[in-house]
């Protein structure tokens, strides 16, 4: 229906523009009759456009390309051509035409805007540059020539001087939070954290209501490694309000704690608090999960746990609570709490495969096969890319007795897997325990021997399977021999048995 309405109203515009030429008769108060040639020549013109308009972009450019072979010089037609080329990505034509135009109509500034929109498509930045430089010299006060301008010039590879047409726009905007952001992020690129934090300053003390603005400031700081500018705008912001909770948070004094695990303590409050952001209280946890592996301070890894369970009941339907806290179950070695926090994570938001990793890892730990192949299957609908997924389907299938889909889910890995030579040979190490679960002991031995040589003899699991390959293949005392280098690089218990015993 709507192209119906669009239609009517293009043959209504149509008609009064024909209406229109005919009837108007008093030109310089003299009675004039429009000829019906010129009547005919507007009519064409009106056809065209009326066929871009549509997306009739084939006709429209057949009718254009008429139009202008009878009217060299009128820019508005090769100005039109130029959209419907563009519109059709044919990029070289909308070049040429678009210059026509402007040959025709050189002050015309729609047809240099779209020029430049031709040349930024074709990658011609610079000579988008051009123009918008000259538009600028022409209209220094326009805003939008400005603000294109600067965004053309980093483009270009000249952040120099997109920040001087910034700062010119500043000029007549004032500080503004668009052109700050801006100016900031080409500072931050140009490697220059000083006068990127300026420019967050200045929009903050332009604005001093806009605590938002002092957070940025602070956050910024953070990520500079700048702690104590980003303590003393974290204490701006409390002066300002003293209620601000993630200010509360982020200001709080650790030196005034005797220990790690006494200033953990004092956040319990701050972090079941569901007002405060969830990313404050995972920037404040971050940094003691080293000192979580290491686990020497029970009292720290106790107050870890009850921080992560807060986080979850304050932000039960953020997947981020329940990583974090099955993150930190995980690094403290309680892995069935670490696996329900997980589950919970997968439930609210599949795209996070890191907690799909751990989550696998714990459910090989627990020796967990049915689930784990399930999970597995998931994760590789869930990643289809993701090579590991289909490592850990391998490992379970074969603990399932399912080698030949085992290994096919291994070789997709493989081929998955690039350069990353320690998951290639886990991989191949998989494929060969298949190969010997399926019985198949000479291919199982030729596939060992082709990455023996390749970074194979420095990996436990493919020595010590190569050599339970030979053993069934009755070559013991070259089996014994791949034993003990396996041994040699990781002990197990069933390594030793099979050392001692000779036989699997």
């Amino acid at each position: 229906m709507k192209i119906n309405i669009l239609k009517h109203f293009i043959f209504a515009a149509a008609l009064l523009l024909v209406t229109v030429v005919q009837a108007q008769n008093t030109i310089g108060g003299q009675a004039k009759i429009v000829p019906e040639a010129e009547v005919d020549r507007q009519s064409a013109f009106v056809d065209a456009e009326r066929e871009r308009i549509l997306g009739h972009l084939d006709k429209a450019v057949g009718l254009y390309k008429k139009f202008v072979y009878d009217n060299p010089d009128n820019g508005a037609a090769w100005y039109g051509l130029s959209r419907a080329y563009f519109a059709q990505n044919d990029l070289a034509n909308a070049t040429d035409a678009i210059g026509k135009a402007i040959s025709a109509e050189p002050d015309n500034t729609w047809y240099q805007i779209f020029q430049a929109d031709v040349y930024e498509k074709t990658g011609r930045t610079k000579d988008a540059v051009k123009i918008y430089e000259n538009l600028v010299k022409r209209a220094p006060q326009t805003i939008e020539f400005l603000e294109h301008l600067a965004y053309l010039q980093v483009l270009a590879g000249d952040p120099e001087n997109g920040l001087r047409s910034l700062d010119k726009l500043e000029k007549l905007t004032g500080i503004e939070e668009e052109t700050s952001l801006e100016k900031h992020m080409i500072y931050v690129g140009m490697g220059d954290d000083k006068k990127a934090a300026l420019e967050l300053r200045k929009l903050a003390d332009a604005y001093p209501a806009r605590l938002e603005y002092r957070h940025r400031l602070a956050a910024y700081y953070d990520t500079m490694g700048d702690k104590a500018n980003a303590k003393a705008v974290y204490e701006d912001i409390l002066r300002r309000d003293p209620n601000d909770k993630v200010a509360k948070l982020a200001a709080l004094d650790k030196s005034k704690n005797s220990t790690d695990a006494e200033y953990l303590e004092t956040l319990k409050p701050l972090f079941g608090d569901p007002k405060i952001s969830i990313d404050a209280k995972i920037k404040e946890i971050l940094p003691y999960f080293p000192k979580l592996d290491a686990g020497n301070d029970a009292m720290l890894t106790q107050n870890l746990l009850d921080l992560g369970v807060l986080v979850e009941k304050a932000h039960a339907d953020d997947p981020k609570a329940w990583s974090l806290s099955g993150d930190l179950f995980y690094h403290a070695n309680r892995l069935d709490e670490a696996l329900e926090k997980y589950r919970q994570c997968i439930r609210l938001s599949p795209n996070v495969f890191s907690v799909w990793e751990n989550t696998l890892d714990i459910l090989q730990q627990q020796k967990n096969y049915s689930e784990m192949l399930r999970v597995a299957e998931q994760a590789i609908d869930a990643f289809p890319n993701q090579p590991k997924a289909y490592y850990s389907f391998g490992l379970a299938a074969i603990e399932k007795g399912r080698y030949d889909d085992a290994i096919s889910q291994l070789e997709q890995a493989m081929l998955m897997s690039g350069n990353n030579l320690p998951l290639r040979l886990d991989l191949a190490d998989q494929i060969g325990l298949a190969l010997l679960g399926k019985k198949d002991v000479d291919t199982a031995i030729a596939r060992y021997e082709q990455v023996l040589q390749k970074g194979g003899d420095k990996h436990p699991g493919i020595l010590e399977h190569y050599g339970d390959a030979l053993f069934q293949s009755g070559q013991n005392r070259k089996a014994l021999e791949y034993w003990q280098k396996a041994n040699a690089i990781r002990k197990s218990p069933a390594l030793e048995q099979k050392i001692s015993s000779g036989k699997l």
